[in-house]
């Protein structure tokens, strides 16, 4: 006795009801644009290049006395980077924070707004058009500034402290050279930290992120992973028996550190590497096509 062929709305229940594989997951913030300007533009270049020029001009007063040199570098360091955020960067929440290739949206004009539209073209007097650029241009500033304290802030009290324990737990000494250790890591929070809390504000789902290596490639995100890559690469001279002064605690991972910001923010940008990251688990559709070619 031959069982009858399922009817097509049965199937087609089936098929509706038939489990659907999860997207791949994305994430949750694009990839931070540099502000469309000029000089936002020129500086993004300038900034990393600056920073390795007082490296190299500094770097022998930096061999012969570390702790000197670290603790006077680093207001200038953290001058810099303020500089650098606030001109090449868009502040979290701001509406300058934009998708790539999205223009700033132009503020509506309704029917009823014929007189506000007459008052437009009537020329302002030179005074009130000075006022008014003077505003806007003290509003623009506090938009920037505001984010930029913060950011520096936050990175003194909760980033620099951070880096200290991963910088004892990678190996530098726990009972001695307490000071190389503080201002190194110091200097590491300003190189990567500063523009990730600038951009990002304190958002926990893009922050995990970061910690998991699941951030798109931009300026900001390969300046943080430069540093880190440089700073565990510059670790590697150390132990090595050269008997060389530069090789002490904690110069080499200072100067790694440097140099992987600079070619993390420079490289992260080229049009080969922005808006790509890592994934570390195949998307479900080439899972399938994989157990498929195994079966």
């Amino acid at each position: 006795m031959t069982s009858a062929p399922p009817s097509p709305h049965r199937a087609a229940n089936a098929a509706s009801t038939a489990p659907v594989p999860p997207p791949a997951m994305k994430p949750s913030a694009p990839p931070v644009n540099i502000l469309p300007t000029q000089l936002a533009r020129t500086y993004s270049f300038v900034h990393p290049a600056a920073l390795l020029a007082i490296l190299a001009v500094r770097f022998e007063a930096l061999v012969a006395n570390p702790v000197a040199e670290m603790l006077n570098t680093l207001p200038f360091l953290a001058l810099l980077q303020v500089s650098y955020v606030m001109v090449c960067l868009p502040p979290a929440g701001s509406v300058l924070a934009s998708k790539p290739g999205e223009s700033l949206p132009a503020s509506p004009v309704g029917e009823g707004d014929e007189k506000e539209k007459e008052k437009r073209k009537v020329p302002l007097r030179a005074g009130k058009l000075s006022r008014r650029k003077n505003q806007a241009h003290a509003a623009g500033l506090s938009v920037k500034l505001i984010p930029a304290l913060l950011s520096l802030t936050l990175t003194f009290l909760l980033a620099t402290p951070v880096l200290a324990i991963l910088l004892v737990l990678f190996g530098a000494p726990l009972t001695t050279h307490n000071a190389e250790t503080v201002l190194c890591a110091a200097h590491m929070a300003l190189l990567a930290s500063t523009a990730l809390v600038y951009v990002h504000g304190v958002d926990g789902v893009v922050w995990r992120e970061v910690w998991a290596f699941a951030r798109p490639a931009d300026a900001v995100w390969g300046g943080a992973l430069g540093t880190a890559l440089g700073a565990w690469f510059g670790a590697v001279p150390i132990p090595l028996d050269w008997d060389r002064p530069w090789q002490a605690f904690p110069i080499t991972i200072l100067t790694g550190a440097y140099i992987g910001f600079a070619v993390g923010s420079v490289v992260c940008r080229s049009s080969w590497l922005f808006g790509k990251w890592l994934e570390f688990m195949p998307p479900p559709e080439e899972e399938e096509v994989r157990e498929k070619k195994m079966e």
